[in-house]
């Protein structure tokens, strides 16, 4: 049982404010925005986050150094900083977020995800490129916060950045994501003040350790959940293999609007599939966002490019592997018509592979991914409260553990339409605010990458 802390016609006009200004914020001009800044950084990548993914993935995952990968002060290597990167950006929208981009959009929801996340991979390699470069340029630290103060000439704009991004914390972070470990657990009829509980225990455990210890934890969970609920994945699309090509051929007819057309259905359906597809996938990877900044540039890494194709192994992941699983298990077994929505069409779906056993999968998995995303985002907030009380960081830290922690109980326990809608218009902020800063320094990015593809590719000719 969740209590409803609502306010009568105040609250509900505040969530009906909220929710027209993201609809227009988060409009089709937003998403097409982000969208156009991928192509952009890809055409003046030279096609680089595309044609070179596989060398990309050897040279981030694989490489053999002579040197060990050193960590830092803070003790984060690079590993570590990508699995806290995805903790933080695969949480339980792989799981619940795909869903709802299918209910919504239909299959061709998915081919406009794959789309976002292919060209946003150039956006989180410029963002990361940046960030490497201008890091500890100045008081504001690391981050996206560097960039957009020192490079694009803002520094009041970062500190916005900073307060948007530690605020978003709480929701998108926190709030949001025990609500969905309390309502995955409430299957097994464990009441929601348990969960919270919980959430807010073990989040006190890691997070009272600063983010050495949030960097540990991730390394730890992230690549263990991950290959858990890939696995279980990859039993369903094995034992459902027969349909592929048929899965394939009605997520392509409906992200180009052929059942549509064939349907006699008008375009607003096939605009709905574009627009879900590429809002899942900017929610999803986070490209733009410049969050991931804020750990890949705590390794220490001097090469920006280096930590660049780290930030797109993060998104290939994230996106177009453990998404992708998601949707495959429910478009392959047909729960998409099976009139449920949400967490229980993707339970539905692992259960016609997995048998009596998927309720319990699934819900181990949405819970861990919840806890990782979590302390994920409590690294971004730290750093970020470090950033904007720069002669109190100590307290202001100590302060901001406590109210993250007591959020998690909180998201566990009540109904979160404004919380919910409050965390998009936050997310809005900060994407507008670095994507902007970004392209006004691509050319430093794109310098850096054609730079890099003329010593490594250019000696093989």
């Amino acid at each position: 049982m969740r209590f409803n802390f609502t306010y009568g016609i105040l609250y509900d006009t505040i969530c009906n404010i909220i929710n027209k200004l993201n609809n227009l914020l988060w409009g089709f001009g937003t998403i097409a925005l982000v969208f156009g800044a991928g192509i952009f950084f890809t055409v003046r990548f030279k096609g680089f986050n595309i044609i070179h993914i596989v060398h990309i993935f050897k040279s981030a995952l694989f490489e053999k150094k002579k040197n060990p990968d050193k960590k830092q002060e803070s003790g984060i290597s690079r590993f570590q900083a990508l699995s806290t990167a995805l903790a933080a950006s695969m949480g339980t929208g792989n799981i619940i977020g795909v869903a709802a981009a299918i209910s919504v959009g239909g299959p061709g929801a998915v081919f406009w995800m794959w789309v976002c996340a292919l060209f946003g991979t150039a956006t989180g390699l410029a963002e990361n490129i940046l960030g490497t470069k201008y890091q500890n340029s100045g008081s504001l630290g690391s981050g996206p916060m560097s960039y957009i103060a020192y490079g694009a000439g803002m520094p009041r704009l970062a500190v916005l950045y900073a307060a948007a991004c530690a605020a978003a914390s709480f929701g998108i972070g926190n709030m949001t994501q025990t609500n969905a470990l309390s309502a995955a657990m409430s299957r097994f009829d464990i009441p929601a003040w348990v969960s919270g509980i919980a959430a807010a225990a073990v989040c006190g455990a890691v997070i009272f350790g600063g983010g050495k210890k949030v960097a540990a934890a991730a390394e730890r969970m992230v690549p263990a959940v991950s290959l858990f609920y890939i696995a279980g994945a990859v039993i369903v699309i094995v034992l459902f293999g027969r349909n592929i090509f048929d899965v394939f051929k009605t997520i392509f007819e409906s992200a180009i609007g052929c059942s549509q057309i064939a349907g006699g259905i008008c375009g607003t359906a096939l605009k709905r599939a574009v627009t879900v597809g590429l809002r899942r996938g900017v929610f999803s990877n986070e490209a733009g966002m410049g969050s991931s900044v804020l750990v890949h540039t705590e390794t220490g890494c001097k090469e920006p490019l280096k930590t660049g194709m780290w930030a797109v192994a993060e998104i290939v992941i994230d996106t177009l592997i453990c998404c992708t699983a998601t949707a495959f298990v429910i478009l392959l077994t047909g729960a998409d018509s099976s009139g449920a929505e949400g967490l229980a069409m993707v339970t539905e779906g692992f259960s016609r592979g997995l048998g009596n056993i998927a309720p319990f999968f699934v819900s181990a998995s949405t819970a861990v991914f919840a806890v990782c995303t979590l302390l994920g985002w409590y690294f971004y907030g730290e750093k970020c409260i470090c950033c904007i009380f720069k002669s109190k960081t100590d307290k202001a830290v100590f302060v901001y553990r406590i109210l993250y922690i007591a959020a998690a109980f909180f998201g566990a326990v009540t109904e979160l339409s404004l919380v919910w809608g409050a965390a998009d218009l936050l997310n809005w902020f900060m994407l507008v605010i670095n994507l902007s800063s970004v392209l006004l320094l691509s050319g430093e990015a794109a310098k850096c990458v054609n730079n890099y593809t003329k010593s490594i590719f250019g000696k093989k000719k």
